[in-house]
């Protein structure tokens, strides 16, 4: 993490004028206000532009490749530095703004694998001589080891003689760091295996869930990216294609790491399994290690909609890998092995003569009958199309060898990558985690369209629907009809290869019996757009140190922890599925006090979205806002809707602050709606939802340093893993203890059921704060947010202490009709013992508010309908006079029966108030 200072310090570097670095790199310029010439290439057109604002920031943008980025950037484009700081150190010193000196630190306690990596750091020269002697050029060895990623270890064990295994030697050594590039492992590759006992690699530190590249940096901004299992394969592509920064490579480090690394980060690039396809074939599985994975892989890629293809390697001898094919063919021959990419219609399964020969064998991915065998050659695919073998001679030359001639037609504008079988998990196994009772079965199709770049498209199909040519053409053009059915009968064999159970939710959720973190990309609905807003989410991602700052950040830019207790009940809103419910919330603010600027705020640093009144009108739009996700969304200008649609936005958050599944339409759409909501307004009138809604007030003597623009976002995506980590039971033990902490704390009245909810609402984002405080690494006692938390939950205690049950907006509706004299059932004014009292009868206000035409909203909108629930809560309030809670009296000349003597001073205490009048009728 920066210190203020090195902050600063960019900042300025940022802020130079441009067109001077422009000068000081020597950038040829088209007159005197045009574009420049780019750095890297040849360039008729200046097509290098520089600005000081617009989309790319402050700094650049290459027109022709699409590059872009800030005035640091700009000199790594020039090729004047090979990293950021080195940059940065570059321009500081030509406009003489040195780099400030590093702040004193207490020492981090060293890891075994940073203490072997340092030492592998220190004379690395050993190295350079082994790898050159595969075959592989001095710069790219010595790229890496400037990037720390490649070293030299010469360690023995003492205690072992040579030729034991585990007594080392020397090596070459491949560093891996994480996100935050501390170095989570070394792999050793041994110069003599026989002196480790046979042994050949070695890995120190973590296994799973991490890869090997020379360039974290390159790998970041490659448009390529092959992807191989050694680094000396990787180092042997990056030397078949040095001098192309838009190409990077990276190692598995092992077949079963497939598995276990999380793909996400290629999306948008193109994708090339290199793996050692020409493993020796096992007799005993049937298969080739290296090609297994390699289709795995290719499976898993697909399903993260990374467009993927593999090298065509059926030619290759048996047991050769990349460093083999470089040391033999050269650089040049090398790449142009490398470009050859597999073109059969099931990646990586060629087709052959029904007797295989020893290259071919392993190679079937699945078995085709002959019906679909005998067609199955006759496809060809590319990146993103497919033609078909329209005609074919079979050419037989004087030594009696038979080659084929081929002549090639358009099938379709797009490549079908694959077609999966879907499980989809039912709702109820989805929110509790039971066992799953009612899957659904749909099909994934992934498709590599021209408009779609290297980033796959993924529609969900019924299987009914499969051989529908008119739905397939919404995907691009079909200029064959026929000869594409024919191929949807082959891929549908296919379907099970990467069939697999799905969970449609972008959040929290269980998955198999398991707590899961899911994304957008996760999930497969028939009609995303239409049942989930977060369809295409992926949730931001980076580090504790951004938490921290985050959190830090809200805390400060409103005093109270304003701002910071919305931000946790965002955060929290994903415990959700375990803890059953979750609030919604309320955010009052006084006139100016700066809450547009907050929730803009939150937007950006949550991923969440904020929708319009207008988008809420309907019934259908409001339904598709929340549903499939614990992911909060924001409702803006909410007081602006029109009183009919009130009454069914009330509802929709009734159900919503715990779980409701329906189906709409002819179709019978599923939509599971539960989504917490964020009521943003000038007044959110949420009387109905008090027992369901959580709150935080801003005003101006709260405010402080409004919160940055070059804040990072909270790397939701690593705290909804760390949720899933915990163990259910110690979350739902942890909130029952800050339940028991809110009542020992609360201004209310124990036996209150409506504010004992209310305290069940704050516990739990005091239950997500204390998580929170545990991913972060900082203390529960920050900020004083447990304090302040408790301070809002109580003011909103109290403030709501008059409207949290419904019997009492009835009384409001009543006392206005009586006032209005629009009530026409009996009633009576008598004073009892100095003070007035209403006499009425409970059923008679239900009927009057049911039946008048003028309160038919606003009694659909009542949760109570009937007389009886009416009076029992009338009973429990308090306010009926003591033995005259069924009394008789004569009105109008008639006895009146089973009258409910309510006193005036108890409403006036709830801020219900009543005039009484003496009439002639009325007899005391």
């Amino acid at each position: 993490m920066h210190s203020a200072a090195m902050t600063q310090w960019l900042d300025q570097l940022k802020s130079i004028d441009i067109h001077l670095i422009a000068e000081k790199l020597g950038l040829k310029r088209d007159g005197s206000k045009g574009n420049y010439s780019a750095p890297n290439r040849p360039d008729k057109h200046y097509s290098l532009s520089l600005h000081h604002q617009g989309k790319y920031g402050q700094g650049w943008k290459d027109h022709t490749t699409g590059d872009g980025g800030t005035t640091i950037d700009l000199v790594i484009y020039a090729g004047y530095a090979d990293d950021f700081l080195s940059a940065a150190t570059l321009l500081g010193n030509w406009f003489g703004m040195p780099r400030p000196a590093p702040e004193q630190k207490a020492p981090r306690s060293r890891t075994k694998t940073d203490y072997i990596a340092t030492k592998c750091k220190v004379d690395p020269s050993a190295a350079i001589d082994y790898l050159a002697s595969r075959g592989i050029d001095i710069e790219v060895i010595e790229a890496a080891i400037k990037k720390s990623t490649l070293g030299w270890n010469n360690y023995h064990s003492p205690n072992l003689a040579p030729g034991q295994v585990g007594y080392g030697g020397d090596a070459v050594a491949f560093m891996i760091y994480n996100s935050i590039n501390n170095c989570v492992a070394i792999d050793l590759r041994y110069v003599d295996a026989e002196q480790n006992g046979g042994v050949k690699t070695q890995c120190q530190g973590e296994k799973n869930g991490y890869y090997w590249t020379s360039d974290p940096y390159r790998l970041k901004r490659a448009k390529v990216v092959y992807i191989v299992e050694s680094p000396i394969n990787a180092l042997s592509v990056e030397t078949a294609f040095s001098g192309q920064t838009n190409i990077a490579a990276l190692a598995i480090r092992g077949v079963t790491n497939v598995s276990h690394i999380d793909w996400t980060f290629l999306r948008g690039k193109k994708a090339i399994i290199a793996l050692d396809h020409a493993d020796k074939y096992n007799p005993h599985t049937g298969k080739r290690p290296g090609q297994a994975a390699a289709y795995e892989l290719y499976d898993q890629l697909t399903s993260t909609d990374v467009a993927a293809r593999m090298v065509d390697m059926v030619e290759w001898d048996e047991g050769q890998d990349i460093n083999d094919r470089l040391q033999n063919e050269g650089k040049t021959g090398l790449q142009i092995l490398l470009k050859q990419i597999d073109p059969w219609l099931i990646c990586g399964m060629p087709s052959v003569s029904a007797n295989e020969t020893e290259k071919t064998k392993g190679r079937r991915r699945i078995f085709l009958p002959t019906q679909d065998w005998t067609v199955y050659w006759r496809y060809r695919v590319m990146d993103d199309f497919t033609q078909y073998v329209d005609e074919f001679k079979e050419i037989q030359d004087e030594e009696g060898f038979v080659s084929r001639s081929e002549t090639l037609g358009d099938l379709c504008g797009f490549r079908l990558a694959a077609i999966s079988r879907l499980s989809i998990q039912g709702h109820l196994a989805t929110i509790n985690g039971s066992l799953d009772a009612q899957p659904e079965t749909v099909y994934g199709v992934s498709v590599q369209i021209p408009r779609g770049g290297p980033r796959l498209h993924r529609e969900v199909i019924q299987g009914e629907k499969i051989y529908n040519l008119d739905w397939w053409k919404r995907l691009g053009p079909i200029w064959k009809p026929a000869q594409f059915s024919r191929m949807l009968t082959i891929m549908e064999r296919s379907a099970e290869l990467a069939a697999r159970d799905v969970v449609n939710f972008v959040g929290l959720a269980w998955r198999d019996g398991e707590l899961a973190a899911l994304e957008g990309n996760d999930c497969f609905f028939t009609e995303p757009a239409k049942q989930c807003l977060y369809h295409n989410m992926t949730f931001p991602r980076g580090n504790i140190i951004n938490a921290r700052q985050v959190i830090t950040a809200y805390q400060e830019t409103f005093k109270q922890n304003a701002a910071s207790i919305p931000l946790v009940w965002a955060l929290g809103a994903h415990l959700k599925c375990v803890l059953g419910y979750w609030p919604h919330f309320q955010m009052d603010a006084e006139k100016g006090s700066g809450k547009s600027k907050l929730l803009e705020s939150l937007q950006s640093t949550l991923a969440f979205q904020v929708l319009s009144g207008q988008m809420l009108k309907t019934d259908h739009r409001r339904r598709a806002s929340v549903s499939y996700t614990s992911h909060p969304v924001g409702w803006d200008e909410y007081s602006k809707l029109p009183k009919s649609a009130l009454n069914d936005v009330d509802g929709v958050l009734q159900s919503t602050y715990r779980f409701e599944f329906t189906r709409v339409g002819s179709a019978l759409t599923p939509y599971l709606m539960c989504a917490p909501v964020l009521l943003a307004g000038e007044e959110v009138d949420v009387e109905s939802l008090q027992s369901k809604i959580c709150r935080s007030t801003l005003s101006v003597k709260k405010q402080g340093p409004v919160i940055s623009h070059d804040l990072p976002q909270f790397p939701v995506y690593e705290w909804l893993q760390y949720l899933a980590s915990l163990e259910p039971g110690q979350i739902r033990t942890t909130h029952r203890e800050y339940l028991a902490y809110c009542s020992s704390r609360s201004s209310s009245d124990s036996t209150d059921a409506t504010a004992r909810r209310m305290m069940e609402n704050y516990a739990a984002i005091f239950t997500a704060w204390a998580y929170l405080c545990e991913f972060a690494g900082i203390a529960v006692e920050q900020g004083n947010f447990l304090e302040d938390g408790l301070a809002e939950m109580n003011s909103h205690l109290m403030d709501t202490d008059g409207t949290r049950l419904p019997w009492v907006w009835i009384m409001e509706i009543l006392l206005s009709e009586l006032e209005a004299k629009h009530y026409e059932h009996p009633f009576i004014w008598e004073r009892v013992s100095g003070d007035w009292a209403l006499l009425l009868r409970a059923n008679h206000v239900m009927d009057h508010i049911s039946t008048a035409t003028h309160l038919r909203d606003k009694y659909n909108h009542l949760p109570i309908k009937t007389g009886r629930v009416f009076k029992r809560q009338l009973m429990a309030s308090g306010v009926v006079i003591p033995g005259m809670e069924d009394v008789e009296r004569t009105i109008g000349g008639r006895r009146t029966a089973h009258l409910t003597a309510i006193s005036l001073n108890a409403l006036e205490k709830l801020g219900l108030y009543a005039t009484p009048w003496e009439t002639k009728e009325i007899k005391v």
